[in-house]
């Protein structure tokens, strides 16, 4: 998955379209924000309060979503989700 920015929102993604899709139909997002790819470096506020940077976050949701399959709960794993915000 990759890092897309939308206005002060980073999303997780396989393509920029999907980013775009999320953030219009989840977040309510105009149809016409570009999604723009960052680094996996980059840092980002999280709902609890702390910075860390796209590759934790995604590591995080990914081995959370890993463990739901493994426990045979169906989930989908390519499916995008919200890392963060812009601090």
């Amino acid at each position: 998955m990759q890092a897309y920015r939308i206005q002060n929102i980073v999303i997780a993604a396989d393509i920029p379209e999907e980013a775009q899709d999320f953030y219009h139909e989840e977040i309510g997002g105009g149809l016409t924000d570009k999604a723009e790819e960052v680094p996996y470096t980059m840092e980002v506020s999280c709902t609890d309060g702390t910075i860390k940077t796209v590759k934790e976050r995604i590591n995080e949701e990914m081995d959370a979503r890993n463990a739901w399959l493994m426990m045979g709960v169906p989930c989908e794993l390519h499916w995008p989700f919200v890392i963060g915000t812009l601090p």
